[in-house]
Parts: C-alpha cells; structure tokens; sequence
C-alpha cells in the first residue's frame, strides 16, 4: 500500500498507480513460504490471461513451469508453437492468489 501510495504522490497519476496494481499479484514464493505481492516489470508483463474450456476466455497457450514442475518459479513455456500475431495467454490461477488481496492489506 505504500509503494501505490508513494508512487501516486510522485507522478501525480492516477493512472500509473492503477496499472501496477493490475500488474501486480499475490503470490507464495515457495511452499508454504509467507504470501508476498509481486509485479511484472520483465517479459512476463506481455502474458495475458488464457482458460481452458470457459465460454468466452480463449485457451492459454503459455504455461508457467515445466509440464512436470509443482511450482511456477517465474519460468514460462510454450504448449504449442506460438504463431506470428498469436497473442500469449496463461491461465494466471497457476501462479496467483486472486482472492488474496484483502490479505495484504488491498
């Protein structure tokens, strides 16, 4: 809450303050490891979110992790060869704590 408070005081936008809270998550770093809110400053900010098999989400095409890894780790794979203007989509339940904003205080 600071850092959006703090941010928002030195742009004096609104908007900025917005759009790193949407690109923000919460998220275990490791098993049973305190929840911590993580922002997508890197590649990972290009992923959009995909589901599978619900009526009006296209199906991620993006996974993070190996197919055989019990954590993301901020690794990101490709399921299927990604084609010239395809968009990249990942199911973000995978990785993030939708629900958990309350938690931290947001």
């Amino acid at each position: 809450r600071k850092l959006l408070f703090a941010i928002n005081e030195r742009f004096a936008d609104p908007g900025i303050t917005c759009d790193m809270h949407v690109w923000s998550w919460v998220q275990d770093l490791y098993d049973g490891g305190p929840m911590k809110i993580v922002m997508d400053l890197d590649s990972g900010s290009l992923l959009n979110e995909g589901r599978d098999n619900v009526k009006g989400w296209d199906p991620p095409n993006v996974q993070c992790g190996l197919p055989d890894a019990t954590r993301c780790d901020m690794d990101y794979y490709a399921y299927r060869d990604i084609k010239k203007g395809d968009e990249l989509l990942i199911d973000y339940r995978e990785f993030a704590f939708l629900d958990s904003w309350p938690a931290m205080g947001l």
